[in-house]
């Protein structure tokens, strides 16, 4: 079935009845699994219902199930849930939670929890503001890779916040992350320092 829906060879609404019985028996086995405490089911379910995949789009169940996961020491949905409060989706908006639960994912050395931490303590959202703990958070996330997580860290450099101003080195991280395929914010900001440069 998943597959199916992949491919855009058929939609969740217009499944035929067969197959949609045998989805709602995969949603039955993973609740029960999931209410047993099976971390896994958890974080299926909660992507399920994010998603809306083979059942009704549902956030405040996404947000249940990705507490639980992430009581259980589940990076992503440490991350997740972090993602959750930040935006009040499911939950009540609170900046504090949101920077405790990516605190917890960051700990296990999840790239876009570093990241997103490094962002609350970038603006002081949730934390006490600190552009130097951003800086390490983002140098933990670049270090794997994390292309925002570049991004930033350039950004750093391009407006001296935490660090000694350096283009060159904002230009370098810029590159990188736009090779690691971030296409939002760093093809903007390489082109605008080019242009004063």
């Amino acid at each position: 079935v998943d597959g199916m829906v992949t491919r855009c060879e058929a939609s969740w609404a217009s499944l035929p009845a067969a197959l949609q019985e045998e989805m709602d028996e995969v949603v039955a086995m993973l609740t029960e699994a999931a209410a047993q405490g099976h971390t896994e089911a958890q974080v299926y379910l909660a992507e399920m219902y994010n998603f809306g995949y083979g059942v009704a789009q549902d956030d405040v169940r996404t947000f249940e199930l990705c507490s639980q996961a992430a009581r259980q020491g589940h990076a992503t949905s440490q991350c997740n849930l972090g993602v959750m409060y930040c935006q009040g989706r499911g939950c009540e908006e609170s900046y504090e939670q949101a920077a405790e639960w990516w605190a917890k994912a960051a700990e296990q050395g999840f790239a876009e929890a570093q990241t997103n931490l490094g962002h609350a303590y970038y603006a002081g959202d949730g934390v006490p503001q600190s552009y130097e703990r951003a800086i390490e958070l983002y140098k933990l996330g670049e270090a794997q890779g994390h292309a925002v997580a570049t991004t930033s860290l350039g950004l750093c450099y391009a407006r001296g916040e935490g660090v000694d101003m350096s283009f060159a080195e904002a230009v370098r991280l810029y590159e990188l992350a736009v090779a690691r395929g971030e296409a939002e914010f760093a093809p903007v900001n390489l082109q605008f320092i080019n242009y004063i440069i």
